[in-house]
């Protein structure tokens, strides 16, 4: 049988226009990175797949694959991941089936909203095409964000690591490293949602620690304390009136991990799945001999391979049907970039920036994507609402001015973007830097800023 497009009168193969961000060599990502208009040919006749892709996130790994460090553990799991040069940047994403190839023998349609599957297709583009094996069809759900589906492995990673490896019952204590990260903010809702109590640390040094502090214990975390706080006999002290902790998440790995394994009551499950501190963690014997604490692992795209298409699907369903609950209470802080303007604002906040809390969203259409559905979780505006309130408050007693900050930069440390991506001038220009520094624990508008200069 002829292909569908050669019935049709088609040509056999078409040339896809796509827009994207590549890279033509290993290296620091403002040096490599080169936003390019380029074509990828697709063969109607063929297993694969044209996808009009909505919305990618910047995760912090990326800026690890595209230094090419990461080729190590993806390349035993993926074999493609050692093509040629260039390649586009970005691991995971969602986006529209727009055609599919007559050899396609999966169950993929046009109009499908599709899940980017594999961290070597590449995602970070307008259009991709790839074989139909490497995309899991998500649902077109309105009530789900389509930020949230484009950041699908984190709500996967926060399941499995809530649901597999310890059954928690109301009222056990669950321990978590790193707060402000995605997982970590996702996990509060699903922790909460089993009654368990979740005792996580996070970083000093942020300007709004305070106001993210009780942020997350109002969507579900019971305590939130600094590392060094966890090293002290205050932390024992705070835990004496709850059972032994269960479960531990290891995010960051390093001293703040190894300190929070010794809280950890017998017969208790560390489980790691990232390593931000760069560093190892030191375990004692007795924790293993005597104590029986079990150390366990989670890499998700491990269980991407190992798991049928079948499999996955089922997963998906459960994930996305969290996602719901998820965004009352539990909703990670998402910012949202338009790839064709503010990818170097994205790409700052995820990667320059030690202390950020927000994850870096790029959407590939329009000013917010044509896609865009309006909010229909009111719980979650009501929250950031009383947040963005808060933070009015603080700026009123600290800075003595209710300007409201044009965007997060006026109060979200991070490098100077600036140095890499713009000039001096320009830089100058946006005064933003000056803002920061100069006052770090009270952002002030820029109108503030020219007033002090006029009084010189």
């Amino acid at each position: 049988m002829l292909a569908t497009g050669v019935r049709l009168g088609l040509p056999k193969v078409r040339t896809v226009a796509a827009t994207g961000w590549r890279y033509h060599r290993h290296g620091v990502p403002s040096k490599v990175l080169q936003y390019e208009r380029y074509r990828v040919p697709f063969d109607r006749t063929s297993g694969q797949v044209v996808v009009k892709m909505l919305a990618a996130p910047v995760h912090r790994h990326d800026q690890g694959v595209i230094q090419g460090h990461h080729a190590g553990p993806i390349a035993p799991i993926f074999p493609i991941a050692q093509k040629t040069l260039p390649r586009v940047a970005g691991v995971e994403g969602v986006g529209v089936v727009e055609e599919v190839g007559s050899g396609a023998t999966l169950g993929i349609k046009e109009g499908d909203l599709v899940w980017v599957n594999n961290p070597t297709v590449g995602t970070w583009a307008t259009h991709i095409v790839t074989d139909a094996q490497f995309l899991d069809v998500v649902p077109n759900r309105a009530d789900v964000d389509i930020e949230y589906l484009s950041a699908l492995s984190l709500f996967h990673t926060a399941y499995h690591l809530t649901h597999n490896f310890v059954n928690i019952q109301p009222g056990d204590v669950v321990l978590q490293t790193g707060a402000s990260s995605s997982i970590s903010q996702i996990c509060q809702g699903y922790v909460r949602a089993k009654g368990g109590k979740l005792f996580q640390t996070m970083q000093m040094g942020r300007t709004e620690h305070a106001h993210l502090q009780a942020f997350y214990k109002l969507r579900g975390a019971h305590a939130v304390v600094p590392y060094n706080y966890a090293r002290t006999n205050y932390m024992r002290r705070l835990l004496s009136d709850v059972p032994p902790p269960k479960l531990l998440l290891n995010h960051t790995c390093g001293e703040g991990a190894s300190s929070l394994v010794g809280l950890l009551g017998d017969d208790g499950v560390c489980v790691t799945y990232g390593n931000a501190s760069h560093k190892p963690m030191q375990v004692a014997n007795a924790d293993v001999i005597t104590r029986g604490i079990q150390f366990k692992g989670f890499f998700f795209p491990n269980w991407v391979q190992r798991q049928t298409r079948d499999a996955r699907m089922r997963v998906h369903q459960n994930v996305v049907e969290s996602m719901t609950i998820s965004q009352g209470h539990g909703i990670f802080r998402a910012q949202r970039f338009k790839m064709d303007g503010d990818s170097e604002f994205a790409f700052s906040n995820a990667w320059d920036a030690p202390l950020a809390s927000r994850k870096a969203i790029l959407r590939m259409v329009g000013e917010y994507g044509e896609w865009r559905r309006p909010r229909a979780d009111q719980a979650a505006w009501n929250i950031g609402r009383a947040v963005w309130e808060d933070l009015i408050q603080q700026m009123w007693e600290s800075a003595g001015t209710t300007e409201v900050p044009h965007s997060m930069k006026y109060y979200t440390p991070f490098n100077d973007i600036n140095s890499t991506f713009h000039d001096a001038k320009e830089s100058k220009q946006m005064g933003h830097r000056e803002v920061f520094f100069r006052r770090p624990n009270a952002p002030r508008h820029n109108a503030a800023e020219k007033a002090a200069e006029q009084q010189k």
